[in-house]
């Protein structure tokens, strides 16, 4: 079983992975704070990264620079309003090579999550 580790506090989205995620038998993560982001990375279980870039609470430009130096090996999308286009271009610029709106989010996690080796 490969893990999720979901970056956001929107209670929206943890519902739509989480729901996603444990009808293809994965598990999912969803930290509360940076600290426990770095703790989920050690997790070799730990498959896919989804970054939310409005997290109130954690910095998506530490947490995409933690993944691409601690999980290289990890598959990070970094997700935001597409209006916000400042913000999603700054994960672009830090290192994100997946940076979607929330609608495209929305429309690829069913394969997204069905594309995951266990």
């Amino acid at each position: 079983m490969s893990t999720v580790l979901a970056v956001t506090a929107d209670l929206f989205w943890q519902g739509r992975i989480t729901a996603a995620a444990h009808k293809l038998g994965h598990a999912v993560k969803v930290p509360a704070r940076a600290l426990d982001v770095t703790q989920e990375l050690l997790d070799e279980d730990t498959k896919l990264v989804l970054v939310d870039l409005n997290h109130p609470r954690i910095d998506f430009v530490d947490t995409i620079r933690l993944v691409r130096g601690t999980r290289w090996d990890a598959h990070m999308v970094c997700f935001g309003h597409h209006t916000d286009v400042a913000r999603l271009q700054i994960a672009r610029d830090t290192g994100a090579k997946e940076v979607w709106p929330n609608s495209e989010l929305d429309r690829r996690l069913p394969e997204l999550l069905a594309g995951l080796a266990d």
